[in-house]
């Protein structure tokens, strides 16, 4: 199997999208409030990632890598450029998916209301620094060790995936490292890093945005 599902890769995509990293002063000690403000971002933002996936049905982890792009108020793309190429986006509550290689497009509207959206509750608290909201869907646990920062998260109802996310990062700094874990023993990593922001990354977010959307 040389690629993940859309269903997969829709919904990891969707846990993801609250961690790009941003400009904002680091801080000496670590609470789930700063946290939080360190994940938004006014600008353009582009993060390369690595991904892993241990998946039960799959022999060999299956590896990719690419650019997390965000750019304010509500445009998140995901470009993947190994092992193939393939474009994901959100703009506002849309949704879309581009392969190129097969031509194949997809679109689909975010339902907050659908147990299986519930990411999307997670996605709209963390860009907006809503502790109530997060607090509220999920059951979060947050620990400032010596170390790093890690945030743990578990939905609180509607989910029977046995879904569960943790955010780590270095002290005073944003996040670096997501895992994925579900109940069915599937696994995925992520390592994040900042590489560029601003103007010159603004116009490289609306070119893959009109390539999203067949313009």
């Amino acid at each position: 199997m040389n690629k993940p599902n859309i269903t997969s890769f829709c919904s990891t995509f969707l846990l993801l999208l609250p961690f790009f990293l941003s400009a904002k002063a680091a801080h000496a000690v670590d609470t789930e409030w700063e946290v939080m403000q360190r994940m938004q971002s006014d600008t353009a933002v582009r993060i390369a990632y690595q991904e892993t996936r241990i998946l039960e049905l799959i022999d060999q982890p299956w590896q990719g890598s690419g650019y997390l792009y965000s750019q304010a108020p509500d445009l998140m793309i995901k470009e993947q450029l190994r092992p193939e190429r393939v474009l994901m986006g959100i703009k506002g509550d849309r949704m879309f998916y581009f392969d190129p290689a097969a031509n194949m497009r997809h679109r689909g509207e975010l339902d907050a209301a659908n147990p299986l959206s519930l990411h999307i509750a997670f996605f709209n608290a963390l860009v907006n620094a809503d502790i109530a909201l997060l607090h509220r869907v999920y059951r979060v646990d947050f620990d400032a060790r010596e170390q790093d920062w890690l945030m743990t998260l578990k939905p609180r109802r509607g989910d029977r995936s046995g879904l569960t996310v943790v955010i780590s990062g270095p002290p005073g700094q944003q996040a670096e490292r997501i895992e994925i874990r579900q109940a069915d023993g599937d696994h995925s990593e992520f390592l994040l890093s900042k590489d560029a922001e601003g103007k010159t990354i603004e116009t490289e977010v609306n070119r893959l945005y009109k390539e999203l959307l067949g313009n």
